[in-house]
């Protein structure tokens, strides 16, 4: 079954115009974790050409998206806000898709904490973050 179908919410979130423009998928979700592909586009690049590094902006969106999908998959969670987000770059990703693994490290009856790594298509770590969900 589809991540979409077990949480409907995931489908919102993947329909939204900004994540369209990042091409951004749902691959796989359980309750307090998601699984999230943001494919190799020339628009997400630094200047410079095919071979630079994906813009950190597009990696930052990956991470939060990844987490908001985490939080949405928890039956408690109506209605959701970041309230606070820091992104660890580790490594450059290289014209390749990337894929972050988000996990509700915590949560309470308002805030929830998230973890998130983010590798390449070699499963190298690209960045991880840690992000602070508003939840009601």
């Amino acid at each position: 079954m589809a991540p979409r179908d077990r949480f409907p919410a995931i489908a919102s979130l993947e329909a939204a115009p900004f994540s369209k423009i990042l091409g951004l998928r749902v691959e796989a979700a359980d309750a307090g974790a998601a699984t999230v592909r943001m494919p190799f586009a020339l628009e997400l690049l630094n200047d410079g050409g095919p071979d630079v590094p994906i813009h950190g902006g597009a990696i930052a969106a990956l991470a939060d998206f990844a987490a908001c999908a985490a939080i949405w998959t928890m039956p408690v969670t109506q209605r959701s806000a970041t309230i606070a987000m820091t992104v660890n770059y580790i490594a450059p990703g290289v014209r390749c898709d990337l894929v972050a693994r988000a996990r509700v490290r915590g949560a309470g009856r308002r805030v929830a904490s998230i973890a998130v790594e983010i590798h390449d298509a070699r499963g190298a770590l690209v960045a991880d973050a840690l992000v602070t969900y508003k939840i009601a």
